[in-house]
């Protein structure tokens, strides 16, 4: 099940060859960057059936997520740390990307690969937070894995993508993560930045917008 942690708190057929999806609502593909995270065993646990599963079927997806389906997700308290800056080209091509340019927001950060059944999925909910919560202070970003710019760009379209998404196609921004927050090896995950910069909480897995406004609205100025 994916797992939600909270700091300062007590589909599709992937597209790739390569690309595995298990049923946390995760998905790795070729080129993945190495998981920094201490989080890869437990993931590995968690999967092991689907593990199975994809190796008969070929890749094995979650389904769309469904707001407030199954509750809330578990959560996990750890201090909250500064956010590591990451800046770069955008996917759309409209110039260059930096997360410390949005220093004041509240930032949702979401990472994402064209050949992942769940990003897909979770995409249209993303941009309607971002929507629905802009004038207040929120600020939706993706961090995207693909190799290719131009499947990424299509994605982009064909999701209809209302925020901008960094390219780091080499994972080299994803690994500047804190160590235990996610495992940067799966798609899709999302980390929310309050206004001082720091990880305000993460999301590994599909989230829906529920979830993602019951995690970012308090942080949000009054």
């Amino acid at each position: 099940m994916p797992r939600a942690t909270v700091a300062g708190e007590s589909d599709e057929a992937a597209r790739t060859v390569g690309t595995k999806c298990f049923a946390v609502g995760t998905c790795v593909g070729p080129g993945a960057p190495v998981a920094s995270s201490v989080n890869v065993k437990s993931l590995r646990t968690s999967a092991a059936t689907a593990m199975l599963l994809a190796a008969l079927a070929g890749c094995s997806t979650s389904p769309p997520p469904v707001d407030g389906a199954g509750g809330s997700a578990p959560l996990k308290s750890y201090a909250r740390v500064e956010m590591p800056e990451m800046a770069g080209e955008r996917v759309d091509g409209k110039g260059r990307f930096s997360l410390k340019a949005l220093r004041g927001k509240v930032v949702v950060v979401n990472a994402w690969a064209s050949w992942c059944g769940p990003c897909r999925a979770e995409a249209p909910g993303l941009s309607r937070v971002h929507e629905e919560l802009r004038g207040k202070g929120l600020r939706v970003v993706g961090v995207n894995a693909d190799v290719s710019g131009g499947k990424a760009r299509a994605f982009e379209k064909d999701a209809e993508l209302l925020y901008p998404s960094l390219h780091d196609p080499q994972g080299r921004q994803l690994l500047r993560l804190p160590k235990g927050v996610v495992n940067t090896a799966g798609y899709p995950f999302t980390i929310i930045v309050d206004p001082e910069g720091r990880i305000a909480a993460a999301r590994i897995g599909a989230i829906d917008e529920t979830e993602l406004k019951r995690l970012v609205v308090p942080l949000l100025p009054a």
